[in-house]
């Protein structure tokens, strides 16, 4: 007993000299975080990227403080990428489409494809951008992607339904996916999202084609009561990033980075769940505001694959003269396809119920 006492103030004179030759204490250091979001507090996507931060704290014991900053109060979503990559936030949430031109790479993860559900394709976007690291990302860093719109058209029109490939000709319809539009026959029209619940109710656009989420968020089934879904399996999907300063992320010690990167790997699928969840709930409101649901035919199902497929092509080639071999292009676009069938494959073993089965037991 006497042995065992007198050995504890010797392992404290031990901590006591180790300190005193240059040992490091343990760091108490709380890192302070400005995080920007431009939709509206109350989104789906706003809250889990809310949850995501909190997530981010909780698992650093509090030595990450994020100050969430909601709606564009800092930053809108045109801003965010330069706000974020300037030093305005130090992480914020963008999506690829308000920034034209700046990521030719990263859209062979956005080409229309057969991820089976946002889950699927947000984990394989993440995949594809690990492993390539894009030089038109390397003055941030990413700590999670999200895709959108995948598996699943919905096609709001506030008259007249769209039902075949004919239906396209002469309406006109906003969308975040330009090509999309003009390869099935329609015009597209450039309208601000805040301005197509107004632009349908006036007829200053006939219609509006992407994910089901704004039919809730937006309320745009109170004014388009013609929804259309075509489940064929190519779609486009949108990436959307959480991203931070990379000045900002090289000052955080290895241990904080290790945490924020482990917690982002989760939330790839968490996010991308909020898609697939929005697109049940867009479904949902639209059936409770009487909107007439309708769905395309597997024949024409074909012919909307048909007429997309060049799309896939046309973009595949442009990317050569953006200083990318062709090489480089048809082994990304590989390399992408075989990941979104990883998990696919992985989706039963999750718990992960396709978006296409999911919409279809609403509508």
């Amino acid at each position: 007993m006497k042995k065992k006492l007198m050995l504890i103030p010797l392992a404290l004179l031990l901590v006591i000299s180790l300190v005193a030759i240059g040992c490091p204490a343990p760091s108490t250091q709380v890192f302070e975080l400005s995080y920007a979001l431009f939709q509206p507090p109350a989104a789906a996507l706003s809250v889990a990227n809310s949850e995501f931060a909190a997530a981010i704290e909780s698992r650093t014991n509090g030595r990450v403080k994020i100050t969430v900053h909601q709606g564009g109060s800092l930053l809108g979503g045109p801003a965010m990428y330069e706000g974020v990559r300037s030093g305005i936030a130090d992480m914020g949430n963008v999506i690829t489409v308000y920034n034209p031109g700046t990521f030719p790479f990263t859209s062979i993860a956005e080409l229309p494809g057969a991820a089976e559900s946002g889950w699927a394709v947000s984990n394989a976007q993440y995949d594809f951008l690990m492993k390539y690291q894009p030089e038109e990302w390397a003055d941030v860093h990413i700590i999670t992607t999200c895709g959108d719109s995948t598996n699943i058209m919905a096609v709001a029109m506030a008259k007249t339904p769209i039902l075949t490939l004919e239906d396209w000709k002469g309406k006109s319809v906003r969308t975040v996916n330009p090509e999309v539009v003009t390869a099935l026959g329609g015009t597209v029209k450039d309208v601000p999202m805040a301005d197509v619940y107004d632009a349908l109710a006036k007829g200053v656009v006939d219609g509006e084609i992407g994910a089901a989420e704004p039919l809730v968020s937006w309320k745009l089934a109170d004014v388009a009561k013609h929804i259309t879904l075509n489940f064929a399996p190519v779609q486009p999907a949108i990436v959307w990033a959480n991203i931070m300063n990379k000045a900002k992320w090289d000052s955080l010690p290895a241990d904080i980075q290790k945490t924020i990167t482990e917690v982002g790997e989760e939330y790839n699928g968490k996010l991308g769940l909020v898609w697939d969840a929005q697109a049940v709930a867009g479904i949902t409101y639209a059936k409770s505001v009487d909107c007439t649901i309708y769905t395309i035919s597997a024949e024409e199902q074909d012919r909307w694959t048909a007429a997309l497929l060049p799309v896939v092509d046309a973009k595949l080639q442009e990317l050569p003269a953006k200083g990318f071999t062709q090489q480089e292009v048809e082994e990304a676009w590989a390399y992408f396809q075989s990941r979104v069938d990883y998990w696919n494959g992985q989706q039963a073993s999750n718990n992960i119920t396709p978006v296409r089965e999911r919409v279809l037991e609403v509508s």
